[in-house]
C-alpha cells in the first residue's frame, strides 16, 4: 500500500469520525426554526449546486427533516436568480438560498431575515467547509499531458500567490473592468476560499466531506476512493517519459465569475508565466460547465465535486486535478421578515 493511499484512508476515517460526532451536536443553530420549514418550499438557484446540498444537509442533521433523495419534508425548487427575491417577498416560495451576489443584496433588504447561515453551520456540523467546486481532467489527458498539467499546477499556484499578496489591487481592477460592486467583491472574498493549484490534505478533506454529506443524503451510494481519482504528477510524468518536447497548449474552462478572474489575474496580465505551456482559457456560466466536463471540450474544467462519483456510474472517468472553491460563509437561508 503506497503512502498516498495510506494518507487518503486516514483522511477518510478522520472525516467520517468528525461527521458522526458533529451530527450529535446541534450547537447554536435554531433547530426549531429550521424544523418549521416542514412542508414548505425553498427556492434555490440550482438543485445540483453544493449550496443546495449544504442546505439539505443542515436541515436533515440539525432539524431532523427528511430531505434525502427519498424524503419529501421540504420541497426545493429552482428559481431564476433575478426572480428569487420577489418570489420570496410575494409568498410564491417560503424561503430562499440565493447566490452569493443575491445574498449580499438580501442582507440589506428589510423585507427579509436570515434564518440560518448555512455555510457556517455546515462547517461546524461537518468539521470544516465543503468543496463547492473542483478542477477536473481525464485519465487520458492526465497521462498524455502529465508534464504540461504539472506545469499548469505550478502556474496556478503562482497566480494564486500573487492574488493573495495583492488582493486589494486585483479586486479594484476586476471591479472596474467588470462593472461589479467592489464592496461585494471584498465581502465575497472573505467568505470564499479559492485554491486553484492545490491538492493538499486539507483540500482532500473538503472533498471527502462533500461526498460523505452526499452519501448521508442518499445522493450517491458511496464516496470515491481518493487514491484512485487524484492527479498524481510524479506517477503520470513517469508514464509520459519520452514525449516530444516543446511548448504545449493546455485548454481550461472556469466559472465566469469575478473571483476566478481575480485568481487568474497574474496569468492573464503576464505577471507570471511558464516556459513550458500556453493556456487557452475560457470562462463559462455554471449552466455550461457541466456539459463541457462530460463532453471533454477542455483539458481541465471546473465542475461540481459530485460529478466525480455520479459520472463513475456512467463510465465517464474524471481525475481531480485541483481544488476549486469552498464556501466559508456565503450560503444563507432567507425567509420573509415579520410584518
Amino acid at each position: 500500500m503506497g503512502p498516498r493511499r495510506i494518507v487518503c484512508l486516514a483522511l477518510a476515517a478522520c472525516v467520517l469520525a468528525t461527521l458522526g460526532a458533529a451530527c450529535r451536536s446541534q450547537g447554536g443553530v435554531d433547530a426549531r426554526a429550521l424544523a418549521g420549514l416542514r412542508g414548505e418550499t425553498i427556492g434555490v438557484v440550482s438543485l445540483t449546486d453544493v449550496s443546495t446540498l449544504e442546505a439539505r444537509y443542515l436541515l436533515q442533521e440539525a432539524a431532523g427533516l427528511d430531505v434525502s433523495q427519498e424524503g419529501s419534508a421540504v420541497t426545493f425548487m429552482e428559481v431564476p436568480p433575478e426572480s428569487l427575491a420577489e418570489e420570496l417577498a410575494s409568498g410564491q416560495i417560503d424561503a430562499a438560498i440565493p447566490s452569493p451576489a443575491g445574498a449580499f443584496r438580501l442582507l440589506s433588504d428589510d423585507r427579509f431575515r436570515v434564518l440560518a447561515e448555512v455555510s457556517k453551520e455546515v462547517r461546524r456540523l461537518a468539521g470544516g467547509p465543503l468543496a463547492s467546486s473542483v478542477l477536473l481532467t481525464y485519465p487520458d489527458v492526465a497521462e498524455q499531458k502529465a508534464e504540461p498539467l504539472a506545469a499548469l499546477d505550478r502556474l496556478l499556484a503562482q497566480s494564486m500567490a500573487y492574488y493573495a499578496a495583492n488582493e486589494g489591487l486585483v479586486l479594484e481592477t476586476i471591479a472596474g473592468s467588470a462593472g461589479v460592486d467592489l464592496t461585494f467583491l471584498r465581502w465575497h472574498a472573505e467568505r470564499q476560499d479559492l485554491r486553484l493549484g492545490d491538492l493538499s490534505a486539507e483540500t482532500q478533506e473538503r472533498l471527502l466531506r462533500t461526498w460523505q454529506a452526499a452519501v448521508t443524503l442518499g445522493v450517491i451510494d458511496r464516496a470515491p476512493d481518493l487514491a484512485t481519482v487524484l492527479f498524481a504528477p510524479a506517477k503520470q510524468e513517469a508514464a509520459a517519459n519520452g514525449m516530444a518536447g516543446g511548448r504545449v497548449t493546455v485548454s481550461m474552462a472556469l466559472l465566469d465569475d469575478p473571483s476566478r478572474r481575480g485568481a487568474l489575474y497574474a496569468i492573464e496580465q503576464g505577471l507570471v508565466s511558464s516556459d513550458e505551456i500556453d493556456i487557452d482559457l475560457t470562462y463559462l456560466p455554471a449552466s455550461a460547465l457541466a456539459g463541457a466536463a462530460t463532453t471533454k471540450q477542455y483539458d481541465v474544467v471546473e465542475a461540481l465535486p459530485l460529478l466525480v462519483p455520479i459520472s463513475a456510474r456512467q463510465d465517464v472517468g474524471f481525475v481531480v486535478f485541483s481544488a476549486g472553491a469552498a464556501a466559508l460563509g456565503s450560503t444563507y437561508l432567507f425567509v420573509r421578515a415579520a410584518p
